[in-house]
């Protein structure tokens, strides 16, 4: 598999009125069900990283950024 491979997945929902709150649990669960899907296929260091409203990445982030991410881990707790 390409290091830079890349695949876009949509869920369409009509006819009805979502809360922000439920949009947001709903594109949150479609990303879980695409990662355990593909769980076998996954890098085991891979994350899910929300990077707006209903869009989730999923891969195995920069070394950098993965410092950053403890970082911020680590602030919260305190």
């Amino acid at each position: 598999m390409e290091s830079d491979s890349k695949y876009e997945f949509k869920f369409v929902l009509t006819d009805v009125e979502l809360t922000e709150e439920q949009q947001e649990r709903v594109g949150r669960a479609v990303a879980q069900a695409g990662a355990l899907a593909l769980g076998d296929l996954l890098p085991k260091d891979s994350l899910m990283v929300p990077v707006r409203s209903n869009v989730y990445w999923h891969g195995i982030p920069r070394p950098d950024l993965m410092t950053e991410l403890q970082r911020s881990a680590t602030e919260r707790e305190n």
